[in-house]
């Protein structure tokens, strides 16, 4: 920590989708964050505006910061991917008045959140054969599709994470042959995130019906709709296919968890679903994949719960 940065700092912490902004408060040693506030990105032009927004409205101002952003993170420049904001790490630490301003990408926040959420916030989709310590893996369908990961090694763990909703989506049988190859016919390349995420849900319909829907709510709620049925079925088969591809290349042997701003919202949605007999069917590997759990996190800001871990582990050093 900063010689000039109290060890009982206020951090102004802030989980930074492409949709909406989660802020908060916290100090090293929390367990919860505080003041909590959720923005709609729409409302602001820049994040800049936003952020100061939110700590003016504050009567502790903080003197450190910790942003997760949904984002790749390399260096001081960030330019969001799904969202026409950038900014500087250095200038931003400066217009919000911070001595220390740290950057992680959303889903490396996630990853710090594996292991410290309770069971109150998960639901369980389908059964497994096993319950063990070890790896857990996350990706959730957003405006966008992210992937992270607690890795476990000697009872050590580290988070990781990467731009692993941008791997090549696949396909299992010929219809989904068909999909994949109007998807990759309109982009160009099928990623799991042209079809897993809100604007894929749209892309997947058209490329199902041919009909163009306005957004996803459309379909995701417009579920007494055949078509809208079929279009969320899919969605789930596909999204296991990348759960279990991601459980596979991890080892998540402690479980596969689901967040996002679409699946926590439709529980009974991807229970109903064929998910987890998608996610558990690997021909050889079945058993393999059916010792795995697949979990939905119902924590509704499991970033900012991540951020507070990694303040903590960074602090320590």
């Amino acid at each position: 920590m900063p010689p000039d940065l109290q060890a009982d700092a206020t951090w102004l912490i802030a989980d930074i989708g492409a949709t909406s902004t989660r802020c908060g408060l916290c100090r090293v040693g929390d367990k919860y964050h505080r003041e909590l506030q959720i923005f709609k990105n729409e409302d602001f032009d820049s994040l800049k505006n936003l952020l100061d927004r939110y700590v003016s409205s504050l009567n502790e101002k903080p003197s450190a910061g910790a942003l997760a952003i949904a984002a790749p993170i390399s260096g001081d420049e960030i330019q969001m991917t799904n969202r026409e904001w950038g900014f500087n790490r250095l200038e931003m630490a400066e217009r919000l008045d911070l001595k220390r301003l740290e950057i992680i990408n959303d889903f490396h926040a996630v990853a710090y959140a594996l292991p410290q959420l309770p069971n109150r916030d998960l639901v369980e989709i389908g059964k497994a054969t096993a319950y063990r310590a070890g790896t857990r893996a996350a990706l959730g369908p957003g405006s966008g599709l992210g992937v992270g990961a607690w890795v476990v090694s000697d009872g050590k763990g580290v988070a990781m994470y990467g731009e692993g909703g941008h791997v090549t989506l696949s396909a299992r049988n010929e219809d989904e042959d068909r999909i994949i190859a109007k998807i990759r016919e309109r982009y160009g390349h099928a990623s799991a995130e042209r079809v897993l995420s809100g604007p894929g849900i749209v892309a997947l319909h058209s490329a199902m019906h041919g009909d163009d829907m306005k957004s996803s709510l459309e379909i995701t709620s417009g579920t007494v709709d055949r078509k809208c049925r079929a279009t969320m079925e899919q969605f789930y088969r596909f999204l296991a296919s990348v759960a279990a591809d991601l459980a596979m290349t991890t080892g998540a042997y402690g479980g596969i968890y689901i967040a996002g701003g679409i699946v926590p919202d439709h529980i009974d949605q991807i229970k109903a679903s064929t998910f987890r007999e998608r996610f558990e069917e690997k021909n050889r590997y079945r058993h393999y994949m059916q010792a795995i759990p697949t979990y939905v996190i119902t924590d509704p800001t499991p970033g900012l719960t991540g951020l507070i871990a990694y303040i903590a582990e960074r602090s320590a050093r």
